[in-house]
């Protein structure tokens, strides 16, 4: 079987994140049932108390509520785009751990800023939900941190540490916004929720990392890149199949720019490995 399967597999998987949000609705809910059953799988595999582990849980826990909270304001596609501005802002975390960043690095982050400028500029407009837009922006910082801070920690051996170790950590930004929010908000229906979450954390979280870590071991970095570059496109085309989603063209304009930068980095993993 061709390797590069199961990252297409994972992104596939990862693209209906969406749409498993839009179902479940309550995101607070989504994230604490996701957090608890990643984490208690998690814990059967391997068990981490390390620093390495602690700040790749926080910002997954973020990233856990941010990114449903976008896929519901601003939609399923637009919110996978704008949570591949990650780019960007690990190329910009990156100089905190002193690393350099290469002409690549630097051209897509450019290409990524410019798109995140012309979303922006349809969110004033209306055509793009402006919390949706910062939501999705918010999801794509948090993931951002999260590759440099895994890439760093990798780097020194702690590679199991800022994966399947961060998994129990997430609860740490989750356990307090689902309880406050059925102390004091308005919880929605628990069943779905609890559904979505528990789809969230085996097939969008667990099995599709274990499939992309099978593929990487056998096929380049750059190649897998290029190949989980189908998750947007795969949540475009779900947001446009099942919830009529409208793309305009500046949205079209600024999704491809995200493409070729990821395609791009894409250029720089080739030239590194």
């Amino acid at each position: 079987m061709w390797h590069g399967f199961y990252v297409l597999l994972a992104a596939a998987l990862w693209s209906t994140i969406g749409v498993a949000s839009s179902f479940g609705q309550d995101v607070s809910l989504m994230a604490l049932v996701r957090s608890i059953v990643a984490g208690a799988i998690a814990l059967l595999v391997f068990r981490s108390l390390s620093r390495p582990s602690l700040i790749a849980g926080l910002l997954l826990g973020l990233l856990f509520s941010s990114y449903p909270l976008a896929a519901i304001t601003a939609g399923v596609g637009a919110a996978a785009f704008l949570l591949y501005t990650a780019p960007l802002w690990s190329t910009l975390s990156a100089l905190a751990y002193g690393e350099r960043p290469s002409r690549y690095a630097l051209a897509g982050a450019l290409l990524i800023l410019i798109s995140a400028t012309i979303m922006g500029y349809e969110a004033r407009g209306g055509s793009l939900n402006p919390l949706g837009f910062l939501f999705g922006l918010l999801s794509g910082i948090t993931y951002g941190l999260y590759i440099s801070a895994a890439r760093y920690y990798s780097r020194r051996g702690f590679h199991r540490e800022v994966s399947v170790g961060a998994m129990p950590f997430t609860l740490v930004v989750t356990v307090p916004i689902g309880l406050y929010h059925l102390a004091f908000g308005m919880p929605g229906d628990l069943v779905r929720a609890g559904i979505a979450g528990a789809y969230l954390a085996v097939f969008c979280t667990l099995l599709p990392y274990w499939l992309f870590s099978m593929g990487v071991k056998y096929i380049k970095a750059s190649t897998a890149s290029v190949l989980a570059s189908l998750e947007p496109v795969l949540a475009a085309v779900w947001g446009l199949l099942l919830f009529s989603e409208e793309i305009t063209p500046l949205l079209a304009a600024s999704y491809g720019l995200i493409l070729i930068a990821l395609l791009i980095s894409s250029l720089e993993r080739e030239e590194s490995s």
